[in-house]
């Protein structure tokens, strides 16, 4: 379901000519740099109109000397959906019926496991195939990974769409914390903050949005020197500690939801709030250990067991605990 991290990645290239260039230079495609751009409907209903078919950005482009324009249709994909395997042939036979021109399909994923997926050959017929639609794919293992000053300060624009393709790097905070210098250093205050707002609302990792929110703190409002901008830095610091706790635990419960969806469950809302309101880290780490060879979600939210190995959740000196305090949780199991 379209969200604003989905929304904000295919949506930002399109009005970015230069950044929109360097991303077709990593498909060797061919297209000289100075390309200009015009959107289009993305609208794909049928007429009559029986139901709404919705496609993400479409684009015109047309290289500097004028010729050979071509449509692009970019799609942000987030997880693996089979309902676009027959989708996406579709869009691409409209706009090519449409426009008459060629069709481009770009697929941008933020983990390679959907990059694979979706790189692969839709074919339809018997026999030899009537239709294929070979997406092109930009994802972690093909797009530049920001972790130099000097890279990121080359386009930033580009700099904020490499950023999220690598939102679940395991590197996420260095990934961040370069962007987030060269972007301080931008003396247009109000281009700087519009840009700030983006790179958060197109992180789809609560733990990444987290440390951006910390990062742009701390570059942006306080000063060094003065005891109200020394005094908020310290709150700061703590802060950032009980963050860096929290991102670790709503990380996890993210993959946690991500490994069901593979393995092939159907998590409820009720056992994705379950999962997502979870603060307990050991319950956490359980319930993912759990789910690697379970079979059904019972089994995965079980109450621990004497035979659980689970690590002991920290324990401040003022407070103790029993030996497995914490760790049951008092709702029903998911069904």
């Amino acid at each position: 379901m379209p969200n604003v991290s989905h929304d904000t990645l295919h949506g930002f290239l399109p009005g970015r000519p230069k950044a929109l260039n360097r991303a077709l230079d990593l498909l060797d495609l061919g297209i000289p740099t100075g390309v200009t751009t015009e959107t289009l409907p993305t609208d794909a209903s049928g007429a009559p109109k029986m139901f709404a078919r919705q496609m993400d950005s479409v684009l015109r482009v047309v290289r500097p000397d004028g010729r050979d324009p071509f449509i692009l249709l970019v799609e942000a994909q987030t997880r693996i959906e089979s309902k676009k395997e027959t989708s996406w042939p579709y869009y691409v036979a409209y706009l090519r019926d449409r426009y008459k021109l060629e069709v481009v399909l770009l697929v941008l994923c933020v983990d390679t496991a959907t990059a694979a997926w979706a790189a692969r050959p839709l074919r339809t017929g018997l026999g030899r195939p009537t239709q294929v639609t070979v997406p092109h794919v930009l994802g972690p293992s093909n797009v530049p990974r920001m972790s130099r000053i000097q890279d990121a300060s080359a386009d930033l624009d580009f700099a904020a769409f490499c950023l999220w393709i690598h939102s679940n790097d395991p590197d996420i905070e260095g990934i961040l914390t370069v962007v987030g210098e060269v972007l301080a250093q931008d003396t247009d205050r109000e281009a700087r903050d519009h840009l700030a707002g983006l790179i958060e609302d197109g992180l789809g990792s609560e733990h990444a949005r987290k440390i951006w929110r910390n990062l742009m703190e701390t570059l942006f409002t306080p000063r060094q020197g003065t005891i109200v901008g020394d005094a908020r830095l310290a709150g700061q610091e703590e802060g950032r500690q009980e963050g860096r706790e929290e991102g670790r635990v709503a990380g996890k419960a993210e993959q946690l939801l991500r490994l069901m969806e593979r393995r092939g469950f159907s998590p409820t809302e009720e056992t994705r709030r379950r999962v997502t309101t979870c603060t307990d880290m050991p319950l956490l780490d359980l319930w993912f250990d759990r789910a690697i060879d379970a079979t059904t979600l019972d089994e995965i939210f079980a109450a621990p067991s004497t035979t659980d190995r689970v690590p002991a959740p920290a324990q401040s000196p003022e407070r103790t605990a029993a030996p497995g305090q914490g760790l049951t949780d008092p709702r029903p199991s998911a069904n």
